[in-house]
């Protein structure tokens, strides 16, 4: 069956006039009608556009040997053996391209698609193993070892879903720089063969973008798009949950423009980088809903907003320079705070929170009950509170006396806004460094000290009714950590495992002897 009478074939099937037909070829009624008589054969670049708008191949139109060009086009359409015929044929076409090459151009080619998959491999490695580690951090409040296996399935489905990429960017670029120039050469030996009168042929190559693809590269492209989608919805997920986190900072630096400039530096940096979110949400959701997007419109937004971050960054951090810092406790209206505990057998003391905690004054007054403790504090109840509560350290009780800014914060912002506003920023260093007053009648003290040094190394000085004390390094070590359950109170260790056990040593220091445990099995 010759070539003019498919053409009328798919012409009439297709509803098309030789006018209709003419139109969207771009060329002359009188040149379809010569090519339907078989007068003449169209040119190549003709043959690809009358193959695409019938949905048919090249070889289906000037193969004489296919006889019933409507058969072929349902067994093409055919999508059960479509994919294997396809890979067929392509097996077929580039053992029949490498059979007439010279040797030196099939080795030129083999040897620059070795070089492609080296360096696809090579930026695979890179891209799977920064994106498993990236997206597996998502799961790091989970335990390691589910946390690894997770880093480990994603790093093998991403390296799967790149060697699928890799394949299908070699076997396109075979395609597009040999198969295809091959193919062209096929096709217009045929048309010259054919052809009894003199034709023109066009001497451009193939454009691959006006040739359906291989079908079986086609599957493996969708496979890899849904695959590509389906991660993309979740960069979606997490864009919107950051964008909504920039929105809400926004609104909070905003209501602080007028406290300082660095405010209204910041959100400006946080509006823009909200646009470039919010940007970057409606490409991804264009891709995956195959959207067409104004790719000028978004450069031109994307630079704005970098220009604007770049900006504002440099300024921000010219303005923070700016402020000066400065120490002044003078803001503070401190009060002696007094709090009431009991004393009960092994009770340790401990002061905790801002400052340093390692002062204690001890201070003896037996005008107070037995086994009655009063600590005092100064602080400014403004800014801080100051609160006990109750914890076990080796199993001894301790009442651990804290001082911080919870219930205060409020006041806390307001006093940083009031500086900020005098471009200045105070901090409080000596704030907090007084020692902790504990006064209690000299047993209770005996006792309380006893039993602080069952946990520490103390520096102890003693003047009249008053004692200092200065915590130091904790009494008692472990080395390589303990299996099992240490009691201060009679320097004993309760094992978690039979065949466990530790060696005791004692190590001179400064402040008196260390106990070091050196734990290991048996």
């Amino acid at each position: 069956m010759k070539f003019g009478d498919k053409l009328i074939e798919l012409r009439k099937k297709n509803g098309y006039s030789q006018e209709e037909l003419a139109e969207k070829l771009g060329v002359s009624r009188q040149s379809v009608s010569k090519w339907e008589s078989n007068n003449t054969y169209p040119e190549t670049d003709k043959i690809i556009q009358i193959a695409n708008l019938f949905e048919c191949s090249m070889d289906d139109l000037i193969n004489d040997k296919i006889t019933d060009i409507d058969s072929s086009l349902r067994k093409n359409k055919n999508n059960i053996y479509t994919v294997w015929d396809s890979l067929l044929d392509f097996i077929t076409k580039t053992v029949n391209m490498f059979s007439k090459m010279t040797f030196k151009d099939g080795l030129k080619c083999l040897i620059e698609m070795f070089i492609l998959g080296l360096l696809l491999s090579i930026l695979g490695n890179i891209i799977c193993g920064t994106a498993s580690s990236i997206l597996a951090k998502i799961f790091s409040f989970l335990n390691n070892n589910i946390t690894y296996t997770i880093k480990d399935i994603l790093n093998s489905i991403f390296h799967l879903l790149w060697f699928i990429i890799s394949v299908i960017t070699i076997i396109y670029t075979f395609k597009i720089k040999y198969l295809n120039n091959y193919e062209q050469e096929k096709v217009d030996k045929n048309i010259k063969k054919n052809n009894n009168k003199e034709t023109t042929i066009s001497e451009e190559k193939i454009n691959i973008q006006n040739e359906k693809p291989f079908e079986f590269l086609s599957t493996l492209s969708k496979i890899v798009v849904i695959f590509i989608k389906f991660l993309i919805i979740w960069v979606i997920i997490g864009m919107v949950f950051t964008t909504i986190g920039l929105v809400l900072t926004s609104v909070i630096t905003l209501s602080q423009i007028f406290t300082h400039i660095v405010f209204l530096l910041i959100s400006l940096i946080l509006i823009s980088s909200t646009v470039i979110s919010i940007q970057i949400i409606i490409i991804l959701i264009s891709f995956i809903f195959d959207k067409k997007v104004n790719i000028k419109l978004n450069i031109i937004i994307f630079i704005s907003c970098i220009l604007i971050v770049g900006i504002s960054s440099g300024l921000t951090i010219i303005s923070i320079k700016n402020i000066e810092l400065v120490e002044d406790n003078s803001v503070f209206n401190l009060k002696t705070k007094e709090l009431k505990i009991d004393y009960k057998d092994n009770l340790v003391i401990e002061n905790d929170g801002i400052g340093n905690n390692n002062k204690y004054k001890y201070i003896i007054d037996n005008n107070i009950e037995e086994n009655k403790i009063i600590i005092n504090k100064e602080i400014d109840e403004k800014y801080f509170k100051i609160y006990t509560y109750n914890a076990s350290i080796d199993q001894l009780p301790v009442i651990k006396v804290r001082q911080d800014i919870n219930g205060n914060i409020k006041n806390q912002i307001e006093l940083i806004k009031d500086n900020l506003k005098k471009n200045k920023l105070v901090t409080y260093n000596n704030y907090g460094n007084d020692p902790l007053i504990i006064k209690a009648n000299e047993k209770t003290i005996n006792n309380l000290i006893e039993n602080l040094k069952k946990l520490h190394l103390i520096e102890e000085n003693k003047n009249n009714q008053e004692i200092e004390i200065i915590t130091h390094t904790d009494k008692v070590y472990f080395k390589n950590g303990l299996k099992g359950q240490y009691n201060a109170i009679d320097d004993t260790i309760k094992y978690e495992e039979e065949n466990y056990s530790c060696i005791k040593e004692l190590e001179k220091t400064e402040y008196g002897d260390r106990i070091i445990y050196t734990c290991d099995y048996k």
